[in-house]
């Protein structure tokens, strides 16, 4: 062989030995794993975060943040390391070098957050029915003694509006719609800690963790038939582990009305005085003419009745604590609240102390809270009573036990119900005590046992007090009266105890990919009611308030009392395989002492399934994009016993309905049915589908949830007015307890059904030292009657009036087959009777024969040739089209601004105070009346009467548009930095102004249009305490 070959190969070899070996170390040294280290910190806040999970994804190598944020892991280079803490978004970051700090932000839409469903928790991700959660940021800042009315806008499908302006009035709160036609049965279920309340709670703002509202009837039937109107649970703050934490939040402010009702000045009220005399009215002309001193008076007699500037304090202090096995935390809080008008405000003082205790088997939570409630009610339409009495009257002394009145009739009515109305006093003291046990034992692994006991007791004092009054010709001060049945003063006191208690067995196993939990569970519910209520009249010195002083024997004392006893068994299996399927059933049993022997227990299951498709492994590439994508659907049936006690017994009564009488003309007294029964009567059901998606874009910063329902509602139980033909009588008095129809009998009356779409979407963002979070809700719920027992074509309510009047024909809200439940029927008109021809035909109308040029023209819309009741026409209802709430909340350093909105869309409004406003005749438009002379005014006749054609509170006269949109709330507040906050040696100290209710824009031509109340009540705004603006300056301090 050449050597020169031999050589020149070799070296080939050699070089293909070194290039081979070159790489293979270089491989081996890129392979070699490296210590990586970094600090991990909050977006929000810049502060280390201890306790993150550092995770290699190709080996499963794992690693935990220290108390300063630091962690160290081994990883090779081109690894992926996976940051992941509950709470926070999860970060990936590839390793290219040795040092990697890395930022978390928060996760709003965390899918291992827990949410509270009733009997038990589940990871949001698990969730099943329609539940959304409010936390207590995003409500704090409201100051009020009604939480239910922070929620207004918060959650899509919960509709809560004011009933009142009142303070310590409560809000009325709907959850996906009228769920009832019975008074009082549309109010959701307030649960606090596991344990069923009576009514709203009345809680300190500063006592809540969350409210988790259930809406579907799969979510709600957990709690039986206290939950057919929707469950609001309430989880209060407990102690953490831990040094003692201290918080203290102050707040003053003041309030005001926002607008006044139009009324006439001095000049236009005497021109319009003139006016009526040339008609031939009646007028004040000839007592101006009497006092000419008079005509100089420019009155405004609110004065008496407004109170400017009324203020608000507020303070709340919460202390928590705790060792390893033992937490604690106490709450207390006092605000104080003057109303706008006149004899009205709210007190409230509340403590709250609970604990925890927990072991490797036990945890048991104890909880104890007292509240004490003063209350003065001002009296009712007491704006209307001062808008009634003219600017050119003297002005009248509210402390004196003298008042005028005078052989004008227009004038006497509003002087002394004015007079009466100022010193009229109305008080309620209420005490309530609330004390819980909750005890859980873990027997195995998965099997625990778990009981609770709660006690309620609420204690109602209510006063009442018209003193006596000296009546004096204001032409001859020695002609004085004095009538002792106009005061009076009662007392009325109830005492409520409720008890409660349930026992549970809760079994969850994971085997492999499934996972399974089982709940058996036993309710019982006991609510023990005693009331007296006595009153006298003729009081004999204004300054003793008391019974005993009055000199006219009892009017009425009555003694009032009820328990009511609810049992119930439930069983609920929940399963998902892999986190992907999720699937619940339950079955409640239930039974309720309301109902005869025969009706007495109803059985109401209910089911849900969902879907998380983002788990899926063909989403994988769609993940980026839309990070999380789930589907929902449930049935459920949930049963309503919200009905009277005894409605299936009868009672026997006295009253002097003998014909004959003794020879002193007495009639005899006679006995009758009192109260008529209805053994048969049997549960209102509620059968309700949902389907809802869930969507999260952007790393979970934007999130979207969508929902449809459909809900039916079966055999609805409504008081339903027997015919005098049936020898029912009717006996009300002055007690509270009696004041109702006894000729009324409860029966099922027909179907309904609510069927909406809801819309919520959040967004948070971080944008360089700012922090935005955005939230929205839209709801649109349309409410139907679909039948009315033996086919009558609606139902009557007689608490629908505005100004007053015959029954049926004062009667504005209906139930009525294929409408609104609370429908507004009322007469259409077409104008005023302009010429002498449209006056002969108008005449022709049965009821019309007496009319005149200048009235309003009713619309004979049955063409029967009469006007009477079967014209009335519907013509909208208090219920929105829907409702938009919009919520703002922004940081940047040390300063954070908040800003909640709320709209309603699609409500008619019965403008009830001008319609008084008119009969009075305050209203501008009065000096623009038809006339002669005034021909084309579209302002009717005058007469001052109620019973007035023109003036009748049921007519599409007073029918005006309710939409609004309102600013509910704006904060603007400011935090000391962190080096100052040392130096002071606090965790928190912040300055905050905000004002309520400061804003909105509305077309209607009233105080307020957002007017509540019942099915019954809903947008009749009828002389109603009108909701003020709140401007207040607060400060909070942690240490």
């Amino acid at each position: 062989m050449n050597l020169k070959h031999v050589i020149t190969t070799r070296r080939r070899l050699d070089k293909t030995f070194l290039t081979t070996l070159f790489l293979v170390l270089s491989l081996s040294a890129f392979a070699q794993k490296i210590t990586v280290t970094g600090i991990i910190t909050g977006a929000e806040d810049g502060l280390p975060i201890p306790g993150v999970a550092v995770l290699v994804e190709s080996t499963g190598t794992g690693a935990v943040s220290d108390f300063d944020g630091n962690y160290t892991i081994q990883a090779n280079m081109g690894d992926v390391l996976l940051f992941s803490y509950l709470g926070l978004v999860d970060e990936k970051v590839k390793v290219a070098k040795r040092q990697i700090n890395v930022t978390m932000d928060t996760d709003l839409e965390d899918l291992e957050e827990v949410v509270v469903i009733g009997y038990g928790a589940v990871k949001k991700k698990e969730l099943t029915g329609a539940v959304a959660q409010v936390k207590s940021e995003d409500i704090e800042q409201f100051i009020t003694t009604d939480v239910a009315s922070a929620l207004q806008g918060q959650v899509a499908g919960v509709s809560v509006v004011s009933s009142s302006g009142e303070p310590g009035a409560e809000s009325s709160i709907q959850i996906r719609g009228i769920t009832s036609l019975t008074a009082g049965a549309n109010t959701p279920l307030w649960v606090v800690d596991g344990i069923p309340q009576v009514g709203n709670p009345g809680l300190n703002m500063n006592e809540i963790q969350t409210f988790d509202i259930l809406k579907d009837a799969a979510s709600t039937a957990v709690y039986g038939s206290r939950g057919a109107a929707g469950v609001i649970l309430v989880t209060t703050k407990r102690g953490e582990q831990g040094v003692m934490k201290v918080d203290f939040t102050h707040t003053y402010g003041i309030q005001n009305l926002n607008e006044n009702a139009p009324l006439m000045n001095s000049s236009e009220q005497i021109t319009f005085e003139t006016l009526k005399q040339s008609l031939g009215l009646t007028n004040h002309i000839a007592i101006l003419d009497r006092n000419p001193s008079w005509y100089d008076n420019e009155n405004d007699f609110s004065q008496y009745v407004l109170n400017e500037n009324a203020t608000t304090t507020n303070y709340s202090l919460n202390v928590s604590g705790g060792s390893n096995n033992l937490t604690y935390n106490f709450t207390g809080g006092y605000l104080d609240t003057e109303g706008s008008l006149v004899n009205s405000f709210a007190k409230r003082y509340n403590a709250r102390t609970s604990t925890t205790y927990v072991s490797d088997h036990w945890k048991i939570n104890t909880s104890i809270a007292l509240t004490i409630d003063k209350r003065a009610i001002t009296n009712n339409g007491l704006l209307a009573t001062a808008s009634r009495y003219a600017p050119y009257f003297p002005l009248i002394d509210p402390d004196a036990d003298a008042i005028f009145t005078t052989d004008d009739g227009a004038v006497t009515t509003p002087l002394n119900n004015l007079a009466q109305a100022i010193k009229r006093e109305n008080l309620i003291r209420r005490e309530v005590l609330n004390g819980s046990l909750d005890i859980t034992r873990r027997i195995t692994d998965d099997l625990s046992f778990n009981t609770r006991v709660g006690v309620s007791i609420r204690n109602q004092l209510q006063k009442q007090f018209t003193p006596a009054y000296t009546l004096v010709n204001p032409d001859d001060f020695d002609d004085t009266e004095t009538d002792p049945t106009k005061s009076f003063v009662n007392s009325e006191v109830q005492r409520l105890t409720k008890f409660s208690w349930d026992a549970s067995l809760n079994y969850n196993k994971k085997i492999g990919d499934h996972t399974f939990g089982l709940l058996g569970a036993i309710t019982l519910e006991e609510d023990t009611f005693e009331g007296f209520f006595g009153e006298k009249r003729g009081v004999s010195n204004n300054d003793i308030k008391v019974l005993n002083t009055a000199t006219i024997n009892p009017v009425t004392n009555s003694l009032s009392g009820y328990k009511t006893t609810r049992v119930g068994t439930l069983g609920r299996l929940q399963y998902n395989y892999k986190g992907k399927y999720l699937f619940s059933v339950l079955g409640r049993y239930d039974g309720s002492s309301k109902f005869g022997l025969n009706n007495r227990w109803g059985f109401f299951p209910s089911t849900s399934v969902a879907w998380n498709v983002s788990d899926e492994n063909f989403w994988e590439s769609f993940k980026h994009v839309v990070n999380n994508f789930k589907l929902r659907a449930s049935y459920g049936e949930v049963g309503n016993d919200a009905i009277n006690d005894y409605e299936f017994s009868s009672t026997i009564g006295q009253a002097a309905d003998y014909i004959f009488s003794d020879l002193d003309g007495t009639f005899n007294n006679g006995t009758a049915v009192r109260d008529y029964a209805n053994s048969v009567a049997k549960w209102e059901t509620s059968k309700s589908i949902n389907v809802g998606i869930d969507l999260a874009f952007l790393k979970n910063k934007f999130v979207l949830t969508a929902e449809y329902y459909n809900t039916k509602k079966e055999d609805m139980l409504f008081p339903i007015t027997l015919p005098s033909s049936s020898g029912a009588f009717n006996q009300t008095g002055n007690s509270p307890f009696d004041d109702f129809d006894h000729r009324s009998v409860v029966l099922n009356v027909g179907n309904m059904t609510n069927q909406g779409f809801e819309l919520g979407a959040r967004y948070n963002q971080k944008i360089g030292k700012s922090n935005l979070r955005l939230n929205a809700t839209f709801s649109k719920n349309i409410n139907e009657i679909t039948s009315i027992y033996n086919n009558i074509p609606f139902i009557l309510n007689g608490n629908s009036q505005l100004v007053g009047g015959d029954t049926q024909n004062s009667l504005i809200t209906y139930f009525a087959k294929g409408y609104e439940a609370g429908a507004f029927f009322i007469y259409e008109t077409n104008g005023l009777v302009q010429t002498d021809e449209q006056l002969v035909e108008y005449q022709k109308l049965g009821g019309r024969e007496n009319a005149k040029k200048g009235d309003l023209m009713y619309v004979d819309t049955d063409n029967d040739g009469d006007i009477d009741a079967d014209d009335k026409v519907y013509k909208g209802s208090g219920l929105p089209d829907f409702e938009i709430g919009f919520n703002l909340n922004w940081r940047y350093k040390n300063l954070d601004l908040a800003m909640n909105w709320f709209a309603s869309v699609g409500s008619e409004i019965m403008n009830g105070n001008k319609a008084v406003s008119y009969i009075a005749g305050r209203h501008p438009d009065l000096n623009n009346i038809w006339t002669e002379d005034n021909s084309t005014s579209n302002v009717p006749n005058w007469s001052g009467s109620k019973g007035d054609f023109n003036h009748n509170g049921n007519t599409d006269y007073w029918l005006e548009n309710g939409d609004y949109l309102r600013l509910k709330l704006i904060t603007l507040g400011y935090s000391l930095p962190k080096d100052v906050l040392e130096k002071l040696d606090i965790s928190r100290f912040r300055l905050y102004v905000s004002a309520q209710n400061p804003l909105t824009i509305t077309g209607y031509d009233g105080y307020d249009p957002e007017i509540g109340g019942d099915v019954v009540r809903r947008g009749l705004d009828a002389s109603r305490y009108p909701i003020s603006a709140l401007y207040s300056l607060g400060v909070n301090i942690r240490f």
